[in-house]
Parts: structure tokens; sequence; C-alpha cells
């Protein structure tokens, strides 16, 4: 199977704008799921400064990190990268559980159990 391969002109710098977007959706999804700066911080080993860096924009994220907040938050790396998920699937069904309650996500859950048995 061919890739296709993204033209030079398409390919986007990581810039600060880029890098601050990137710390906008770690606070937003770490927000999301209740989760305090600190405890993030202390998930990744960092200090609470490094994390609120991370967060604002000041300092790019190292992948070793995105690679654990993207499981810790349940967030992809598409979306921590790009703001969107590229693995579209998945992504709307993780999309569609956001803000849901543990009673909803289980019969969703119970629901797709069903459907692929």
């Amino acid at each position: 199977m061919k890739k296709k391969v993204v033209e030079q002109k398409n390919v986007r710098q990581f810039t600060e704008e880029e890098c601050k977007a990137m710390g906008i959706r770690i606070r937003e999804a770490r927000e999301e799921v209740g989760m305090k700066q600190i405890d993030l911080a202390t998930f990744l080993a960092i200090g609470k400064n490094q994390m609120y860096r991370i967060e604002s924009g000041l300092t790019p994220c190292k992948t070793e990190y995105l690679f654990e907040i993207s499981q810790i938050l349940g967030v992809s790396l598409d979306y921590l990268y790009f703001g969107k998920n590229e693995c579209s699937e998945v992504g709307e069904i993780v999309e569609m559980c956001r803000g849901k309650g543990l009673k909803e996500i289980r019969k969703a859950s119970d629901i797709l159990r069903a459907f692929f048995a």
C-alpha cells in the first residue's frame, strides 16, 4: 500500500504558535478529566513549574512526555500535535465519550460489544 507523500509546502513548522496551541490542548485535556496541574506533573516526574511552562507554550513538550500524556489523559497524539484525531473512527468514538458519565460510557460499551460479538 503506497502512502501519500505530503508536498513540502504543506508541512507545518513547529513555531511558537504551534507550541502554545499544543500547551493549550494539553491543559484543556487535563482539565476535561478533572486533573490538577501538579498531579499531571507528578505522573510525568517533572516539577509543577515545568508543567506550567509546557501548558503555557513557553517550552516545547518532550516526545516522551507527550507519549505519557496521551495515555494519562485519554487523547491521541494526533490531537496533541495537530488538534484533531487523525485516526478518525477511533477518535470519533473517543470524542463522543468525552464529557459523558460512566453510566453512558458503559451503555455505549455494551452496545459495541453486542455489535461486534
